[in-house]
């Protein structure tokens, strides 16, 4: 992305409009279902009905960011404007990657620690420090903040994937997507092994176990390689748009009829995660299709500005649950209790307010300069204009 595409927040629509729409869809189900979270216990109550089931289930927008992390890298290496494999390309890749997202994540980090004197029951010890600097939280725990287990997830990724993905093309397009498929049937088995061992209703023991560690979360990620191989080899494919709206009313039926975690059932869950990740997949498969014919679908500008700032939101919502939380009683005294609906609905907005505008000041002063550099010390390539790119067959 050229240096002039940071000067306004949402910037002009990528090359794939829709992925920029999906990113924003993730962020607002990982934002939604921590409030929910929050609100249920704080509140009693988690206004909505349908919509209050989603929030509870937005746990699943991990996995649609694994879907387009998988895709979007293997793109770098496996897509139709591919880099051509070699040794400066896989030190560019490592290189925009740490840019993109090594100064955001140590920045929180070390605000974290600066804080810790301040937030009562907060331990930052050196193993903590160092467990979440090398990225091992996933296995190891995070003392800091749970959400970070993801992070620690997607940099072991991008440190295998030009390894990996030189592997697979050697192999060719078709015998990679089969091992792909064979390599995602057997996280599935083994996420299942692991869930039945797991107590019912032992959500701490699953999480660490089943559904954070790298080699299970990685499921996700395939499937988004599986997308970026198979657009590689059709990348002139087109797809209506109703055809994109109906493959996104599946992960949405499954996650407004029923909040999977509350039933404390872990291979039903697994099951969803599995499901989720496939129909996600199929999601950004056709949504790439649809922008073929139509490439403006998916650029609306309030969807650009989440997603522009979906990184640094991820990073800064969750610590600013509990001032929400308190700041929203302070506000309402004895009517929290007496209107607890309503209570919910304000823990929203002041919980969105604080992330909107925590996730912004990040942005300006740490992620946009070191995004900003990156781009000043190492122009990307110019692509190719999107419809004639579509057009070749």
């Amino acid at each position: 992305m050229p240096a002039a595409a940071h000067t306004g927040l949402a910037g002009p629509p990528g090359r794939y409009p829709v992925l920029d729409a999906l990113r924003a869809v993730a962020i607002l189900l990982v934002l939604a279902r921590h409030w929910a979270v929050a609100a249920q216990n704080t509140f009693g109550t988690v206004p909505g009905g349908p919509l209050a089931l989603l929030s509870a289930n937005g746990w699943i927008g991990v996995d649609l960011f694994f879907v387009l992390s998988g895709f979007l890298i293997g793109s770098h290496f496996a897509g139709p404007q591919a880099t051509p494999r070699g040794r400066s390309a896989v030190l560019e890749f490592y290189r925009r990657r740490a840019f993109r997202t090594l100064p955001l994540y140590w920045g929180v980090i070390l605000l974290c620690w600066l804080s810790a004197p301040w937030n009562p029951g907060a331990e930052f010890t050196r193993l903590a420090f160092a467990t979440h600097l090398l990225f091992l939280q996933d296995y190891l725990g995070s003392d800091v903040m749970v959400t970070l287990w993801s992070l620690a997830v997607e940099e072991k990724f991008y440190l295998a994937a030009p390894a990996l993905l030189f592997l697979l093309m050697r192999a060719g397009r078709r015998a990679a997507c089969v091992l792909l498929a064979m390599a995602m049937g057997l996280l599935c088995w083994s996420m299942l092994a692991s869930a039945r061992g797991v107590p019912a209703g032992a959500y701490a023991s699953f999480f660490w176990s089943v559904r954070a560690p790298f080699h299970h979360a990685l499921l996700g990620i395939l499937a988004g390689l599986l997308v970026a191989i198979e657009h590689g080899a059709s990348s002139a494919r087109r797809a209506p748009r109703v055809l994109f709206l109906a493959l996104a009313a599946l992960p949405l039926a499954l996650h407004t009829g029923r909040d999977w975690l509350a039933q404390g059932d872990w291979p039903a869950v697994c099951r969803v995660i599995m499901l989720s990740c496939c129909l996600f997949a199929l999601l950004v498969r056709c949504g790439l299709a649809v922008n073929c014919s139509r490439p403006a679908f998916g650029s609306t500008r309030p969807l650009r500005a989440v997603a522009k700032l979906s990184y640094a939101l991820y990073l800064v919502h969750y610590p600013l649950i509990e001032p929400a939380a308190q700041l929203c009683q302070a506000l309402l005294g004895s009517a929290a209790q007496a209107a607890p609906a309503l209570a919910s609905l304000l823990f929203l907005l002041l919980y969105c307010a604080m992330s909107w505008t925590a996730a912004w000041l990040l942005h300006v002063s740490l992620e946009r300069p070191f995004l900003l550099l990156r781009d000043r010390l190492h122009p990307p390539r110019a692509a190719p204009p999107e419809q004639a790119r579509c057009a070749k067959l």
